[in-house]
């Protein structure tokens, strides 16, 4: 038997007929998935991104991924450009290194140079003073030799009935050279000064008290009245408390025989070219003449 013959006897063969009850029960077996409530429905339609969600996940994890890539490229090429930067200076580093040499080569040459006129003015100024006190012990000498001839003299000659008057004429002339000695020191100082401030007399002598080595050079030995304050210090002296008139002006070493300090006891006078000398009141006279003070002589 074939499969031809097996259809045939098939295709010939009575339809059974179907139990009456068997579409009630496969009516019964379906099982219908029941219909979702309004208010489901109305949620799902009110949170719609509820489907989304995951998709806008991804997309902001991707779009935090784009950020993050974009702010490290950023950084990468600041980098770079700072790094070109830095070898292109690091390029001149050599130049400037030398440039750097050169200019404290050049400050230090200037430096010293600053030093070297420093000590050039100083000098000038040191052989100034030496050249003003070069004729100060020729003076003393003359005024030491001065005195032994006077104590010579006194030793010599006898006392007569006229001795107290010699000996008060003796005193009175040590006096006068005392006071003589006293200028004299007095116009060094006033040169000193000058020398240290602009080539300017000074106008005060308690302003001189470092060229001065004392008061009592600024007291008359025949100024009995102020001898007490020969034992002064120059913190407690004042310009009143001298026994010269000091009348020295800023400018005066440019008026050479004008006056700048006299004593009105022995008529003994310091010009501004630092000499001293006296004068006989009888002889000549103090005149005024621009605001200083000269001496001129008497005209019979």
């Amino acid at each position: 038997m074939n499969d031809t013959m097996i259809e045939s006897i098939l295709s010939h063969a009575p339809s059974p007929a179907a139990p009456p009850e068997l579409l009630k029960l496969l009516q019964a077996g379906i099982a219908l998935p029941s219909a979702k409530p309004a208010t489901a429905r109305a949620r799902e339609w009110q949170n719609p991104l509820r489907r989304w969600f995951p998709a806008l996940g991804f997309s902001v994890f991707l779009l935090s991924c784009a950020v993050m890539i974009a702010v490290q490229a950023n950084w990468s090429s600041n980098l770079k450009r700072q790094n070109e930067t830095l070898r292109a200076a690091t390029a001149d580093l050599p130049q400037l290194r030398e440039k750097h040499a050169a200019f404290e080569n050049a400050q230090a040459q200037r430096d010293e140079l600053a030093r070297v006129r420093k000590d050039n003015e100083d000098l000038h100024k040191l052989q100034t003073e030496v050249a003003q006190l070069r004729g100060l012990p020729g003076e003393i000498q003359r005024l030491q030799d001065e005195n032994r001839r006077l104590s010579e003299s006194l030793s010599a000659k006898p006392v007569t009935a006229g001795g107290a008057s010699f000996f008060d004429d003796a005193q009175a002339e040590a006096e006068r050279i005392q006071c003589v000695n006293n200028l004299k020191q007095l116009g060094l100082a006033l040169h000193v000064w000058a020398g240290d401030n602009g080539e300017k007399y000074s106008t005060s002598l308690v302003a001189m008290s470092n060229e001065l080595s004392t008061v009592k050079i600024l007291i008359c030995p025949s100024d009995k009245a102020r001898q007490a304050y020969t034992s002064l210090s120059f913190a407690q002296f004042q310009d009143n408390m001298t026994s010269y008139q000091f009348i020295a002006q800023p400018d005066d070493q440019q008026f050479p025989e004008c006056i700048t300090a006299y004593c009105p006891i022995h008529h003994n006078y310091l010009m501004a070219d630092g000499s001293v000398q006296q004068f006989n009141p009888g002889k000549y006279r103090e005149v005024k003449r621009d605001g200083r003070l000269y001496v001129e002589h008497i005209n019979p």
